[in-house]
């Protein structure tokens, strides 16, 4: 299967919204900025960008609410698991959460965007414990 007519499906947490995006991903980005780390609740939101023609929700009803700030920052949630969802602010590309992709991209991240701004524990620490699955004790 070639890149252009390879897809991959995507989910909320809970299932009830499900979309496809065609083709190759050429990479993701990480957002650092404050407003990232607060919606995502962790050191910032991996996302790549779909052109509108390679994205295609799956779901009739897709069950979404938008939250918009007064600055015009907004973002898109499910109405169900409260998980993030793609969306388009240009009308031109999507924003794809990384996260939610059920199949592997075989990118990864590589660009790091308002770094300036990252959470002072968010660093690289190559003397971090790593585990497979849940450490409990």
């Amino acid at each position: 299967m070639n890149s252009e007519s390879q897809r991959r499906c995507g989910t909320c947490l809970c299932g009830e919204n499900r979309f496809e995006v065609a083709g190759h991903i050429k990479g993701i980005g990480q957002c650092h900025c404050s407003k990232c780390r607060k919606v995502s609740g962790t050191g910032g939101n991996a996302v790549f960008l779909v052109p509108v023609p390679r994205f295609r929700w799956l779901s009739e009803d897709v069950k979404r609410k938008q939250f918009q700030l007064q600055s015009g920052w907004r973002t898109c949630r499910c109405t169900e698991c409260g998980s993030p969802l793609p969306e388009s602010h240009d009308g031109k590309r999507f924003w794809v959460q990384a996260g939610l992709m059920d199949e592997p991209l075989n990118t990864k991240i590589k660009t790091h965007i308002f770094c300036g701004s990252r959470a002072d524990w968010d660093q690289e620490a190559n003397d971090a414990r790593h585990f497979d699955e849940m450490m409990l004790s």
